[in-house]
Formats: C-alpha cells, sequence, structure tokens
C-alpha cells in the first residue's frame, strides 16, 4: 500500500480532502477508493502486482478501524454502506479490481463543523498470503495532523533495546500543550497510564515525529499496550486543532529476550553474562546500558543473582 498517493486528489500539503455541503443535507467527499494490483489496465507497476489469483491464493479487504464521534456514513458505488469499526469489503470479489467510494457526514450546515471528519482503515489478506497493511487515515474537511507511519509497525513487537523509541510520524506539523501527548494502556488489566513513567516523550526538529523514548526501567514481559494520542496533541499552526485520534498496539518481549527474537536463547545468555556485575546506570566494559537495563529483570539498578535466578527461569522459552 502505497500512503503516498493517499491525497493525490486532496490536498497533498495540508493533508486532506475538502467536503462540500449537498443539497441532500450532508457534507460530503467523493474520494479515495480503492484498487488492487492485480489489473495493469489502471497502470500499476508489474513489479507491485499481488502474485496468485483473487479469492483462491489470496483475498484483500479492506477493514475500519476508527471512525469520528459523528453521524459519518461510507458508501461503495456498488450501494454498500459502513457505519461502524470492524466492518470490511472483499476487494478481490470486484472484477474491475477498483471501487469508488463516498463519505457523507450527517451534521448541520450552518455553523459550518469545527470536528475532523476521518476514517482510519487497513488492508488484510483473509488468506493469509499477504501481511496485514500498517493502518492509514483519511482526513475529510479541514487540515489536521493525521499518523502517516509508525516505529514499530502497527500491532508489532516492541524491541528490547532502549535506543529503539516508538515513533509517530505525522502529516503536518505537531504541537504539545497542557498535557502528556499519549496514554497508554496495559490491554489484559485496563490500567491507564501504568507505563508511563517507562517512556518520556520529545518532539523532533521538523514538528513531525512524536518520539516516546524509554526511561531505563524494565517493562513486564508479554504484555500488549496501546498507546493512544491525547488532546494534548495539536497542530502546530492550528492550535485549538487536536490531532486525529490514533491507538498504536505493541508487543513487549518476554523476561530475558535481550535481542527481541522472541526466543530466550544462548545469544541472550551471551548478553547477559557481559552485564552480569554491573550496576546499570554504570554498566561494564563490553555491556551497553541499554542490555544492562534489559538484565536488570528485576528493576533493582543492578544485574545479580536475583536477575541470574530470573533468567535461568526463562531461558529455553
Amino acid at each position: 500500500m502505497d500512503r503516498s498517493l493517499i491525497y493525490w486528489d486532496g490536498d497533498p500539503v495540508d493533508g486532506y480532502y475538502p467536503m462540500t455541503w449537498s443539497f441532500f443535507g450532508y457534507w460530503s467527499c467523493g474520494y479515495p477508493g480503492f484498487s488492487d494490483t492485480t489489473d495493469p489496465a489502471y497502470g500499476f507497476d508489474p513489479s507491485v502486482q499481488l502474485s496468485g489469483t483473487p479469492n483462491v491464493d489470496y483475498q484483500i479487504w479492506f477493514e475500519i478501524l476508527d471512525l469520528p464521534p459523528v453521524d459519518f456514513r461510507i458508501k461503495m458505488d456498488d450501494g454498500t454502506g459502513f457505519t461502524e469499526v470492524g466492518q470490511g469489503y472483499n476487494l478481490s470479489d470486484r472484477i474491475e479490481h477498483h471501487v469508488h467510494m463516498k463519505y457523507r457526514a450527517y451534521v448541520p450546515q450552518e455553523p459550518p463543523p469545527t470536528g475532523v471528519f476521518y476514517v482510519t482503515f487497513k488492508l488484510v489478506d483473509a488468506l493469509g498470503m499477504y501481511e496485514d497493511s500498517e493502518p492509514f487515515i483519511c482526513v475529510f474537511n479541514a487540515p489536521a495532523p493525521a499518523i502517516e507511519e509508525t516505529t514499530p509497525l502497527y500491532r508489532a513487537l516492541l524491541p528490547n533495546t532502549y535506543s529503539a523509541p516508538m515513533t509517530f510520524t505525522f502529516h503536518r506539523a505537531i504541537m504539545v500543550d497542557g498535557g502528556p501527548p499519549v496514554t497508554i494502556t496495559d490491554q489484559e488489566t485496563q490500567t491507564e497510564d501504568y507505563y508511563a513513567g517507562y517512556f518520556d516523550y520529545e518532539v523532533s526538529v521538523d514538528d513531525m515525529t512524536l518520539i516516546l523514548n524509554r526511561t531505563g526501567r524494565p517493562l513486564p514481559g508479554e504484555t500488549w499496550l496501546q498507546v493512544s494520542l491525547t488532546e494534548h496533541l495539536k497542530d502546530a499552526e492550528l492550535a485549538d486543532r487536536p490531532a486525529v485520534p490514533f491507538s498504536q498496539y505493541v508487543r513487549t518481549p518476554a523476561p530475558g529476550d535481550m535481542d527481541g527474537d522472541d526466543y530466550v536463547d544462548l545469544q541472550d545468555f551471551a548478553t547477559f553474562a557481559l552485564c552480569f556485575g554491573s550496576e546499570v546506570s554504570n554498566p561494564l566494559p563490553g555491556c551497553s546500558a541499554e542490555e544492562a537495563a534489559a538484565s536488570d529483570m528485576d528493576g533493582d539498578g543492578w544485574v545479580d543473582l536475583l536477575d541470574f535466578a530470573s533468567f535461568a527461569l526463562v531461558f529455553g522459552s
């Protein structure tokens, strides 16, 4: 999926699709739609065409991940309509591999709406040949910061190296005003901000990327975290306009998995052995600060026998 083409027929600078008022009583926009890459008649580069037969080898769906809290409806050119998160459509069922879509917001004309209309999609292969896409967000009616890409990828493993931050890159410049830019929730316990002390944040020099840095405290292992943007993350030029809502999901590595490869093995033991006896704030030669922090499995600031006992329990898992 080439997200750089999302606004090719909208506003590629500000990053949104203008909506117009219809005499039928709603705001509307006729783009964007979807195409898969099985038909070169639509001008797709043959090198990126899907391999196999639609509905036999693969089955590409789009799925709705998020919608604005207004009466916002999406209608396909075949009449199929969508109004709820979780709904989707099988693109591989269409002979021409191309669909047009209409977006309609049923809110009053006067005064003009101040909120942002948006929809978040992802593409999935129901038959499993291709991995899910990252989400992509289409914004309507007003310029607003929306996620363009994330690190790690959507619903992926958070590396167990403290030099690898989480990042959220936007289409427009952002600012943080009046509070934290994210909330972090444990998906199992639904404890909000339980992990806030494990990260701090900064905004990149060009104001396009929010960066969440690890603070050095070891995260509990094998846990799904929901990282959601808050109303304190705003447009750098239009300070009264918050960023388009978005939630990233990341899974923390298992305890002892120093390199984040989903196994606790001899490579991880070699790292642990180099760090054994280190103070996390002043690691021994050959042990980096990130490796020392990952080896400090009980979070007491030292890599010692207690950590070795914990490591031994998970070795081989």
